[in-house]
């Protein structure tokens, strides 16, 4: 019954846990497929859901919107070189760790809601067949994923 209610979540999480795939040579944008730097792939997660022709464009379309706004690359860059410093130093700065967090907390609240929103979206598109079929392999990859913790720590000491 929990996991029941916990679906919803797993799902999300599924979606954002998915790898790019694009249909047809097996390859992301990143290893140079086909699609490289021209168009958003799809999900793995989507990937055998017979999707229609419009479907996958409707889904390709909004996934282009979200990444539009994608923060700048630069930005993230630095926060991450100021993190990396906060580790190196000789003292630990907790006050000044503490900053930086707070400073990028706003930034990733809204990259959360952005992707929350663009989940919903996609899911607005499929039938109610596809939903389910979606709702039955997310609910396999939790099972997986929560198999794997287990596993995990009972190998740990």
């Amino acid at each position: 019954m929990k996991a029941l209610k916990l679906l919803p979540l797993f799902v999300g999480a599924a979606l954002l846990m998915a790898q790019p795939a694009l249909a047809g040579d097996g390859h992301g944008a990143k290893h140079g497929g086909k699609f490289a730097g021209h168009e958003v792939p799809e999900l793995r997660l989507l990937k055998g859901l017979d999707l229609t022709d419009s479907q996958r464009e409707q889904i390709r379309s909004l996934m282009k919107e979200a990444h539009t706004d994608k923060p700048d690359p630069a930005s993230r860059s630095a926060a991450h070189q100021a993190m990396q410093a906060l580790v190196k130093a000789e003292q630990f700065d907790e006050v000044a760790a503490r900053q930086l967090l707070e400073k990028q907390q706003p930034q990733m609240l809204e990259q959360q809601l952005k992707r929350l929103k663009l989940q919903h979206q996609i899911r607005t598109v499929l039938t109610d067949e596809q939903k389910a079929k979606l709702d039955e392999r997310a609910a396999k990859m939790q099972q997986r994923m929560a198999e794997r913790a287990e596993k995990n720590a009972g190998e740990q000491p």
